[in-house]
């Protein structure tokens, strides 16, 4: 079992070390999370971007992967998502542990002082970053913008949150749109970047073999010299649902057809809500994959997902356009069979098995350390994951069906071909 530990370093700050002697590397990772609005997105994500591809004593991507490589391929990356209602922005850096430095080297230190540059020292002067690391990071990002339309199965998704959750911050993409990151400019970055230091409650992760005292030594003077006054944030907010179900069509070069059902739930057992999901449709021997894409022939895939900050389960399938009338009638006939209560025993047995599959998972790296314990924390609710599989063990298949009874229909999404 992992050791686990979380204590606060500075206003809206904290730092978590998972001890885990199995590992041979440390990872240290620092989240930024902030309020997902239309306007901050795409200036949060250019932002910790560029500091995420140079620093002031590394200028561009090229001289700092050039000294990552040096110390035994050590890694440095960005991730930008988001959860319910917030922006999540991620600078993370991975190395081997010392003990297997082939001279002994403190490897641990200089990638920690390379992060910490990144953060404190990034490669800016006179309130705006550099050209160069400004101008690698906004092409790389609109090309990722761009690139969010090849994967159709993907866009159907995104497409359906930005109408499902219309009005909410979470209709918006936590790299913003292509517009507003063409308005960026290296001042208005750098000026984001600011806010962001300032205002983003922050988490910082550490995960290793051992514990480094030296290591949260230096975050901590780092961090706790920060000026501070961080946001109010709230991740569980539930989206309300619509008055009458939302029904959007698109037309794009596409030769199967995408359609993508969001269901709101008032249901607020994070762990019932999650078993109704994979009996209905989270794994290959679901309600929807067996009746809708074996039994019926109707779509070549069928799958559903549950997100627990929003209530909302979303469905996705990639069907012919003939049958997309009889697919969204036979989807909708699924659920409402668990509603009537019937759930075999065998589905309930896999979708445990599942669960247990998937949480027996965690801790097989460093990021599924990380995503658990965050997750955990965000809710106030940090347990083990044995004490989570306990908890859907518990579940009862009467649970299910009065968990089932609260998804409703909210909006259904259509992605056809390009008309004649």
């Amino acid at each position: 079992m992992p050791v686990y530990s979380r204590k606060n370093i500075a206003d809206g700050i904290g730092y978590t070390t998972i001890i885990d002697p199995k590992f041979k590397t440390n990872k240290i990772q620092v989240m930024f999370i902030t309020e997902l609005k239309k306007e901050t997105a795409s200036h949060n994500a250019m932002a910790v971007g560029i500091i995420g591809t140079s620093n002031s004593r590394y200028k561009n991507l090229s001289l700092l992967t050039d000294k990552l490589n040096e110390l035994y391929g050590a890694s440095i990356n960005v991730d930008i998502s988001k959860q319910a209602d917030e922006q999540i922005l991620s600078i993370s850096i991975s190395s081997i542990h010392n003990r297997y430095a082939l001279e002994s080297e403190d490897i641990s230190n200089s990638v920690l002082e390379i992060l910490m540059d990144c953060i404190f020292s990034p490669n800016a002067s006179n309130g705006k970053f550099s050209e160069e690391p400004f101008n690698f990071r906004k092409k790389d990002h609109l090309d990722s913008i761009d690139a969010e339309i090849n994967n159709k199965r993907n866009y159907a998704v995104i497409q359906t949150h930005k109408e499902a959750y219309k009005g909410e911050n979470s209709e918006n993409s936590a790299y913003g749109t292509k517009e507003d990151t063409e308005a960026v400019t290296p001042e208005s970055a750098f000026e984001a970047y600011q806010k962001i230091l300032k205002t983003a409650q922050t988490e910082i992760f550490f995960v290793g073999p051992e514990k480094d005292d030296i290591i949260e030594k230096i975050i901590t003077e780092k961090f706790s010299k920060l000026e501070r006054m961080p946001e109010n944030l709230n991740f569980i907010s539930p989206s309300p649902l619509k008055k009458e179900v939302s029904r959007v069509e698109e037309h794009l070069d596409v030769k199967q057809c995408k359609m993508v059902l969001a269901l709101k739930s008032s249901c607020q057992d994070e762990y019932i809500m999650k078993f109704v999901n994979t009996v209905l449709g989270a794994t290959a021997v679901s309600k929807l994959f067996i009746n809708v894409r074996e039994k019926k022939s109707l779509c070549y895939y069928c799958a559903s997902a549950y997100n627990f900050w929003k209530q909302t389960m979303f469905i996705d399938c990639g069907i012919e356009e003939a049958n997309i009338e009889e697919t969204e009638k036979e989807i909708l006939n699924q659920i409402n069979e668990m509603k009537c209560g019937n759930i075999t025993d065998e589905e309930m047995n896999h979708a445990l098995l599942s669960i247990k599959n998937s949480l027996n998972g965690v801790g097989d790296t460093s990021f599924s350390y990380i995503s658990w314990y965050f997750n955990g924390f965000i809710k106030n609710n940090v347990i083990d994951t044995e004490t989570a599989i306990n908890k859907y063990a518990s579940i009862t298949k009467q649970d299910l069906i009065e968990a089932a009874k609260t998804l409703e229909l909210d909006t259904v999404y259509v992605m056809k071909g390009e008309k004649a």
